[in-house]
């Protein structure tokens, strides 16, 4: 994606800046090894504040808008992500687009607080809509969905809890607790790998 210049202008040295709703919210970032990983993972340590083009403004002197605030998941939904080719690949009724469509609207149906929900392409639709049009049963496509991904659902719920606080314009990100930050080691991912960009903008 690419920034308006003032955002490289303005940015700080040793973060890394990050575009939500066209807002430029700056982050403080380090490098370190993964076992298991043969590229350094990028770690976002904390929010420091946002960029405009007048200039960096620190957290310390922000505004929060306190009359909007909304609370979306994506820890449980970006883990989902990761096998959406997979479960498409699987699937021989329906276009990709409706495939995708089903996916998505599995993920909401499993976590009513998914962000997926605010992202109109592909629609999120009732379930009633898929076992109509493509004449499947949704228990079957949730025990495939677990059996695919290798663990019973249940096991993720904690994933359902990693959330984004919205605040009128600026965003929040949720501390992990210790239950979260071992299962996400156990399955081999970090809380900054299902938060990029590339998933939560699809």
């Amino acid at each position: 994606m690419k920034y308006p210049e003032y955002v490289s202008k303005y940015r700080p040295k040793g973060t890394i800046v990050k575009s939500v709703r066209g807002v430029y919210y700056v982050y403080k970032a380090t490098s370190k090894r993964v076992e298991g990983k043969h590229y350094p993972v990028q770690v976002i340590e904390k929010l420091l504040g946002k960029i405009d083009e007048n200039g960096f403004h620190s957290l310390d002197h922000a505004l929060v808008d306190t009359t909007r605030v909304r609370i979306r998941e994506y820890g449980f939904t970006n883990y989902l992500l990761l096998y959406e080719d997979l479960f498409c690949m699987k699937q021989s009724k329906g276009t990709r687009a409706l495939q995708r469509s089903l996916f998505r609207s599995l993920i909401v149906y499993l976590s009513p607080n998914s962000y997926l929900q605010d992202i109109p392409t592909p629609p999120i639709r009732p379930l009633e809509f898929f076992v109509e049009k493509m004449n499947i049963g949704i228990p079957n496509q949730i025990y495939g969905l677990s059996k695919m991904i290798g663990l019973e659902l249940t096991k993720l719920e904690p994933l359902k809890y990693i959330c984004s606080v919205y605040m009128g314009e600026r965003m929040f990100e949720g501390e992990l607790t210790q239950t979260q930050k071992t299962l996400l080691e156990e399955l081999g991912v970090t809380q900054d790998e299902l938060r990029t960009d590339k998933l939560r903008t699809l």
